[in-house]
């Protein structure tokens, strides 16, 4: 989880720098970025440990995490969401997601 943030993280402050923000700038959006991406990462592990899962939940969290990444430029990440959002087996979909969680990719 803390590496995918961190990738975000050096995507966001490039293209943020290409933008023309000054460097107070950025370190204010990265900072609020990394507060966003890890309240919503943590929102998602909690809802993947409770039981019964809800699933419907569990989609709005991935949706709102496929928004944060694009919002910082990280493109790849937030197709991921997005293609976990299209799972159509829940067990299969939670199971890339916890791996996504843990290692920052999916298999």
């Amino acid at each position: 989880m803390e590496d995918v943030i961190e990738e975000t993280l050096r995507i966001a402050k490039e293209k943020f720098s290409s933008f023309g923000f000054k460097e107070t700038q950025i370190e204010q959006l990265l900072g609020s970025g990394k507060r966003d991406l890890f309240n919503e990462l943590e929102k998602l592990k909690s809802l993947l440990a409770s039981q019964p899962q809800n699933i419907e939940q569990i989609s709005k969290s991935l949706h709102a995490l496929k928004g944060l990444f694009l919002n910082m430029g990280n493109t790849k990440a937030a197709d991921l969401m997005a293609d976990l959002r299209k799972e159509n087996d829940p067990a299969k979909s939670i199971g890339k997601i916890e791996a996504f969680l843990e290692s920052g990719e999916i298999n």
